[in-house]
């Protein structure tokens, strides 16, 4: 919405929207939230023993269970003059823990089973020197799931909410929750995605035949054939 209140400079012309009140508070100052969908394709765990025997035709479905994320490095973006500009390259190792049921043609519970499975995100974020980086998901998704080879593989995804954080003491109006922009993903892709043009461009359309109307026949006054209008 064009009206919602965001995190930023005031509008020179307008200026700040009037708080009802102005307090100083302890907290979190969030310094910066963004959020990155992730799928992670064909994540496959091998069948433990404890399944057995697993006929064909049998199904695999899975949960993420919880979600866990570690700074591994924070490189600060300097500008020209060498001088930190308060954003940084930030890397997190994200772990993701699973659950799976296995089930027979018939419907039998063959076993349940848990796997573990970590990956690198880079993304690019305003975070100065003393803060700390949080992330959360908040939402999951597993499948499509298949048994293969002794193996359950699945699609992971996963929406990661990111933010750096500092304890400060804050003058601070109450203007509501804070709204997350996409997260700005580095190091660039080196390609567009999805490519332009996706597809071919379509044809423009062909202009119909017209046939032209013949021009009305006009009749005698008193008759078509001469004679008097009935």
């Amino acid at each position: 919405m064009s009206d919602q209140i965001v995190p930023g400079p005031c509008c020179p012309e307008i200026g700040c929207p009037p708080p009802s009140s102005i307090d100083c508070i302890q907290v979190n100052k969030i310094y910066d939230f963004c959020f990155q969908t992730i799928t992670r394709d064909n994540i496959c765990f091998a069948l433990p023993p404890s399944c057995g025997e697993v006929p064909p035709g049998s199904t695999a479905v899975g949960t993420v269970t919880s979600v866990t994320c570690t700074t591994s490095s924070i490189v600060p973006i300097l500008n020209s003059s060498g001088q930190p500009t308060g954003f940084a390259n930030v890397t997190l190792l994200v772990t993701v823990t699973l659950s799976f049921t296995v089930t027979a043609p018939d419907g039998e519970t063959l076993c349940t089973f848990t796997g573990q499975f970590s990956f690198f995100t880079t993304i690019t974020i305003c975070a100065p020197d003393g803060v700390s980086i949080n992330c959360q998901a908040p939402a999951t998704a597993v499948g499509p799931c298949a048994i293969l080879n002794g193996d359950v593989c699945c699609n992971v995804s996963i929406c990661l909410l990111i933010q750096s954080v500092a304890l400060v003491n804050l003058l601070v109006p109450n203007y509501g929750f804070c709204v997350p922009a996409p997260c700005v993903v580095s190091p660039a892709a080196p390609f567009t995605c999805p490519p332009v043009p996706l597809y071919p461009p379509q044809c423009a359309p062909v202009p119909p035949t017209t046939t032209p109307t013949p021009p009305p026949v006009e009749f005698p006054v008193n008759g078509p054939f001469g004679g008097s209008a009935v």
